[in-house]
């Protein structure tokens, strides 16, 4: 088939464009020809794939791609304006060119904002994008039920996140880095994505770092959101003292590496964005766990943090005591590899 993937697969990564791109990987590998459209602000790393700079420029090379195609798939977390905008223009583009068209809401804040969308634009531009989309894929439960605000479920599907690794490059793991050989002997592993400085992701780092409420044998991966952030990983590693051999930096487009020490994490902590784009760094956190079954690891359950006062050892409370809980299955699971159900998506 030949498929159009419209999204966010630039670097810094997390779970939507780790989400996105093991989609694509799945789909090449499997011998389907994929043109991608990355609506990030941030380039892709990967040549192969488009960057758009402006709204203008992302429909004039929209229309140029959708010719000869069989699918137009568009992947988002759904509350960035501009997003919403590309998101309609992709289904119009679809409905001209007679494509099928399928939309993916990563899991976020739309069970929250999407409850606020102004009446004049935002329900406009999503009650106009879920009457044309062929099918609507959701991550979560909660975004699922409220989305049927906008639209009947009968064009639905819920269908977990998923972050692919292959197994030739599990077997690969101790060439990525010699650094990453750290996490072999870890019991748990805490994974901090996108940081910056000042952020609250920031604040809930130190604050470990600081006070280590956190049993032995648990490592702590931390990714910046900038290249030049060595300045960052010194005064991290001259504040933690012991814990500073427990602590893996990971370069934000270092995919490879990311991959890995997803493959580990327990729990990831990161700043809540969209399309690429972050959003509230100086006051909210989320903090996902995750679950493991063959070889793809999933999101199924997590928390917003929100910051009120001195509130950043509180968040590790948390934290902690997710780590210690199983994580928990994901009953979507049950109906089988969320991939192969996206594939019969296409082709019906």
């Amino acid at each position: 088939m030949r498929i159009l993937l419209i999204g966010n697969f630039a670097p810094p990564y997390e779970e939507e464009n780790l989400h996105n791109l093991s989609l694509l990987d799945r789909l090449e590998n499997d011998g389907h020809k994929c043109t991608v459209l990355n609506i990030s602000g941030n380039p892709a790393s990967n040549k192969k794939i488009i960057n758009s700079k402006s709204f203008l420029n992302f429909v004039r090379k929209l229309l140029h791609h959708s010719r000869k195609k069989d699918v137009v798939h568009f992947l988002t977390k759904g509350y960035l304006r501009v997003g919403l905008l590309k998101l309609m223009a992709s289904i119009f583009a679809g409905k001209l060119f007679r494509l099928k068209t399928v939309i993916t809401f990563h899991s976020e804040l739309f069970s929250i904002l999407g409850q606020m969308r102004s009446p004049f634009g935002g329900t406009q531009t999503l009650n106009t994008s879920f009457f044309f989309a062929d099918k609507i894929i959701y991550n979560d439960r909660d975004t699922y039920e409220v989305a049927s605000m906008y639209r009947k479920k009968s064009n639905f599907e819920l269908i977990p996140s998923f972050v692919h690794m292959p197994q030739e490059k599990k077997e690969k793991k101790e060439n990525v880095s010699r650094n990453l050989k750290k996490l072999q002997d870890k019991d748990k592993v805490i994974m901090f994505t996108n940081v910056k400085y000042p952020s609250y992701v920031f604040n809930i780092l130190m604050s470990l770092i600081n006070d280590n409420p956190f049993p032995p044998g648990t490592g702590i991966v931390i990714s910046f959101s900038e290249k030049q952030a060595s300045k960052f990983n010194r005064i991290i590693e001259e504040t933690g003292g012991k814990l500073s051999e427990d602590m893996i930096f990971v370069e934000n487009d270092d995919l490879q590496s990311t991959l890995v020490a997803f493959s580990k994490a327990d729990i990831i902590i990161r700043p809540l964005s969209c399309d690429g784009e972050t959003f509230f760094e100086r006051f909210s956190a989320s903090a996902a766990k995750t679950f493991r079954s063959n070889n793809n690891i999933y999101f199924p359950g997590g928390l917003v943090f929100v910051k009120k006062g001195r509130t950043a050892d509180m968040c590790l409370n948390i934290i902690n005591t997710m780590l210690s809980t199983e994580p928990a299955d994901i009953p979507e699971l049950n109906a089988g590899d969320p991939y192969t159900r996206i594939k019969q998506i296409y082709e019906k």
